[in-house]
């Protein structure tokens, strides 16, 4: 299931790419994680803590890259799944978001991109099936 869910269109140059630019975005990530309350200076402080942006940007780049190489049928059902996966997404983090301002509970905003990748597999495994 998983190949046929994930791996259609990723070629020998997509698992290179992808493995190259998470083994640069891990250690950016850490670095600038562990070092920006050191830093005093606010524009060196928004370059360390923008420094993960160009790997997640290689990474969506890849991705898109992948998609297009498949079939119109294959680009439907990501297409689908994106949409689907970005409403609730966009309906959970409102949510938590108001729920965060009333005091509630308490929400980081770094919750929202693994929530966002969440949502988008489990779009992804409904809009398979749903093609099947």
């Amino acid at each position: 299931m998983f190949r046929e869910l994930w791996c259609e269109g990723a070629t020998r140059k997509y698992w290179w790419a992808s493995a190259f630019l998470m083994l640069g975005y891990l250690p950016t990530i850490v670095f600038a994680m562990s070092k920006m309350e050191s830093i005093q200076s606010p524009a060196l402080r928004a370059l360390v803590a923008l420094s993960p942006m160009p790997f997640i940007m290689g990474l969506a780049y890849a991705e898109y890259l992948r998609i297009r190489r498949t079939d119109e049928l294959r680009q439907r059902v990501e297409l689908e799944a994106g949409l689907v996966g970005m409403v609730v997404s966009i309906l959970a983090l409102t949510a938590l978001g108001l729920l965060d301002n009333a005091g509630v509970i308490r929400v980081s905003l770094m919750t929202a991109p693994p929530l966002m990748c969440f949502f988008y597999v489990c779009a992804q495994i409904w809009a398979h099936r749903h093609y099947r």
